[in-house]
């Protein structure tokens, strides 16, 4: 084992499209989870990080010297980086093995196996020390199908993909020291729980750690909270778990545990935390005083449409009660379905506004193809109306799909339009001091982003020009034809491996 060399790599963002949305942080914490893990494992390895947020290039690291090269990705990350991949894929050597994870291998293992020898598609630590246990003792050309998460290119040339397993007592920190070459982090993000009981229909997360909640025990929480602040001096924390209030005493916990540090933090919840205002109250007064809620609309039918288990007519007052206690609210609200047309979209930027949430992100439906197929996984958009293979290909903030009802570069237009609509009514509903200035922060934020939604308008009406009649109706036989064309081999390929039949595994998947 001394002498495995390992490089973790963090893809980044389009330079076109940089990403300053609501959950912008400086690095994505699944890839530092899972490195800190195979080197708490393996003390005598080399571990090298790569984070391309930060402006490193995996070009200027040694590829042909390491063992085992890991790679994060959205799917935006992974189309925006192409010439990284293959320049990493003809330079590492033959003998080496590659893993990507992330939310693109997860759910697009076919396009990750292009360059990864194994595609992780659930909670990668377990699998992927197994990986690199069973390389250090002769490589991986033997049976791996017992190895749990995992996706790869079988010797019959066909997509195999082995059981989905949620691990119970995973409990690792990330470690301080791949974080020595940071910058001045806004936010540092850590993880404090997995899972979570619910079932939203467009939450690919569930999909990826389970609907079981898991949490990490309170002292290990510390313990990692101190170690990032020793090594950055960051004290403001992105908890990045899927729903951290779903047990009460948990947070209780966390929030005894951590009042006499000068830490503060924003974390996921549902708008239902609002019903328990004594512990918003008790997490407030330890640093907890801004969430990233699941609020998504204020139109029952839309909620109803994403499979949202929460009373459409009691948003309102519960958003209230958080602003009234000066609780920041921040949450993503999407578009895309077709009851919702462009007077729809304004109604619900203006409600964002009078509802006092401080910080809407408008964002498109978006979707992966091929997941009722492989997975046996719901989705909201056919595979052909997905608009594939571009840099911003499941990058929420930028329309990713051909609506029927109206043209994507007018999707994309409401969309940039609905922040005007928004702030301006916002100006207008909210008097304390405080809370303007963290709108006013926010509207700088959305300025920098305009230049990018407006290239992709661009790139949007060039793209659809074909697809629409000039009433703006999707000529859906045309747009499903040229699919078929550029995709169908694809989708037969995939079908000969799927899983998504096998009800004990589909049923699996989604939990």
């Amino acid at each position: 084992m001394s002498a495995l060399k390992i490089l973790a790599i963090q893809l980044g963002f389009h330079p076109d499209y940089p990403d300053v949305s609501t959950l912008a942080t400086t690095y994505n914490d699944g890839i530092y989870y899972v490195a800190s893990f195979v080197a708490d494992q393996l003390p005598e390895a080399q571990l090298d990080m790569c984070q391309m947020f930060w402006g490193e290039n995996p070009a200027d690291f040694p590829l042909e010297s390491y063992d085992v090269i890991l790679v994060s990705a959205l799917a935006t990350h992974f189309w925006s980086n192409i010439p990284t991949l293959e320049t990493i894929a003809r330079r590492r050597r033959k003998d080496s093995l590659m893993i990507m994870g992330g939310p693109h291998a997860a759910f697009a293992p076919h396009e990750a196996l292009k360059y990864a020898d194994v595609a992780v598609i659930g909670e990668g630590e377990l699998p992927t020390l197994e990986l690199i246990a069973r390389r250090a003792v002769g490589g991986v050309g033997g049976p791996i199908d017992d190895i749990p998460n995992i996706a790869w290119i079988g010797d019959d040339g066909r997509l195999a993909i082995s059981d989905v397993k949620r691990f119970e007592k995973v409990s690792t920190a990330i470690r301080p020291e791949l974080l020595a070459r940071a910058p001045r982090l806004h936010w540092a993000t850590v993880s404090m729980s997995r899972g979570c009981p619910f079932d939203c229909s467009f939450c690919y997360a569930i999909r990826l750690l389970g609907r079981r909640f898991r949490t990490k025990t309170v002292p290990d929480i510390v313990a990692e909270l101190d170690g990032i602040h020793a090594q950055t001096g960051c004290t403001r924390f992105y908890v990045t778990d899927l729903n951290f209030t779903t047990r009460r005493d948990f947070c209780h916990q966390v929030a005894q545990a951590v009042r006499d540090r000068p830490y503060k933090f924003i974390s996921m919840s549902r708008i239902n935390h609002a019903d328990d205002m004594d512990l918003v109250l008790e997490m407030k007064a330890s640093g907890f005083d801004e969430y990233c809620l699941g609020v998504e609309s204020e139109d029952p039918g839309v909620l109803r449409a994403f499979n949202k288990k929460v009373d459409a007519s009691e948003q309102t007052e519960r958003l209230w009660r958080f602003a009234e206690n000066d609780v920041y609210i921040h949450s993503a609200i999407i578009f895309g379905l077709e009851a919702q047309d462009q007077g729809a979209i304004r109604r619900t930027a203006r409600w964002c506004a009078d509802a006092r949430i401080v910080h809407p992100t408008f964002v498109c439906l978006a979707e992966y193809p091929f997941q009722n197929l492989l997975f046996g996984a719901r989705q909201d958009i056919e595979d052909h109306r997905i608009i594939m293979e571009v840099p911003t290909y499941q990058h929420y903030s930028f329309v990713g799909i051909f609506p029927r009802h109206m043209r994507p570069s007018d999707l994309q237009r409401s969309i940039l339009d609905s922040y005007d609509v928004f702030f301006e009514r916002a100006f207008e509903v909210e008097t304390r001091p405080q809370r303007r200035m963290r709108l006013k922060s926010y509207q700088r934020s959305v300025a920098q982003s305009r230049g990018g939604m407006e290239r992709h308008i661009g790139f949007l009406e060039k793209l659809e020009t074909p697809y629409y009649t000039r009433e703006g109706t999707l000529k859906e036989d045309l747009l499903l034809g040229d699919f078929e064309a550029r995709h169908g081999a694809t989708r037969d390929w995939l079908a000969q491996s799927a899983r998504g039949a096998e009800p004990a595994f589909a049923k699996a998947y989604a939990r």
